[in-house]
């Protein structure tokens, strides 16, 4: 992945991404210059260093009767995320008061391709406890750099994790997040006779998440508190069977 794609991760878009990183590498610099430079035509140049001297990554300076612009360090993008963080953090509770106002009515949410399920994985951050069944093993394939952040973060936040897995998951991975989040994990392997599968299912709060992690990468969140408690006593069925 390219630094440019790894800024548009992050929340820049392709523009400035592009302009950002010219900036990065050529310092001080014209309109005209960073158009040439970027591609970008010269009307949406400005326009594109407008909304980064907005997000607090590039300075603007006059230079005789000429304006130009350099990056601030690029520290500042975590502050630009820290910033962010903190922001969602105070409408959280608001944003829950309304959530709730419709627990009693099914929401289906739909996520296509692994970008899109990342997104689910993440969500168990806010989670006291999270019940899994499946294969940890094929989600760590998928990417990683993205299952190691993930665990950090489960700890960080002391989400409890309770895990049903395939055997074969219980060979590497298993351990991985055993090792990783200590007394927070506890597992149990299904038999060996039942072979590895390319899915996972979360269960927390009043959600549940089916996940297939083989292509088609795609997922589906549930959210119902009479379902989710079902599928709670489900999983505390299977956890004393094995």
């Amino acid at each position: 992945m390219t630094i440019k794609q790894q800024l548009q991760q992050i929340g820049l878009t392709k523009s400035e991404s592009s302009l950002y990183v010219y900036l990065l590498r050529h310092g001080l610099s014209t309109p005209p210059q960073i158009a040439k430079g970027t591609g970008i035509t010269r009307t949406n140049c400005y326009n594109v260093l407008q909304s980064l001297k907005n997000q607090g990554l590039v300075v603007e300076q006059q230079t005789g009767k000429r304006k130009v612009y350099l990056t601030k360090d690029p520290e500042s993008l975590f502050y630009r995320v820290e910033e962010r963080k903190e922001m969602i953090e105070e409408m959280l509770p608001d944003l829950r008061s309304l959530y709730s106002q419709h627990n009693n009515k099914p929401i289906i949410r739909f996520f296509d391709g692994f970008e899109a399920v990342k997104e689910i994985y993440r969500t168990v951050y806010s989670a006291k406890e999270v019940y899994g069944i499946g294969s940890t093993s094929k989600m760590s394939g998928q990417n990683q750099q993205f299952y190691n952040q993930w665990l950090k973060n489960l700890k960080k936040n002391d989400v409890v994790f309770h895990d049903i897995l395939s055997y074969p998951s219980g060979e590497k991975a298993a351990l991985e997040m055993k090792e990783s989040l200590r007394g927070l994990y506890e597992y149990k392997l299904m038999s060996k006779k039942f072979e590895d599968f390319p899915t996972d299912m979360l269960i927390w709060d009043d959600n549940i998440a089916l996940l297939t992690l083989e292509e088609p990468i795609f997922g589906t969140v549930i959210t119902n508190i009479t379902l989710a408690k079902t599928f709670r006593i489900i999983f505390s069925a299977m956890w004393e069977k094995f």
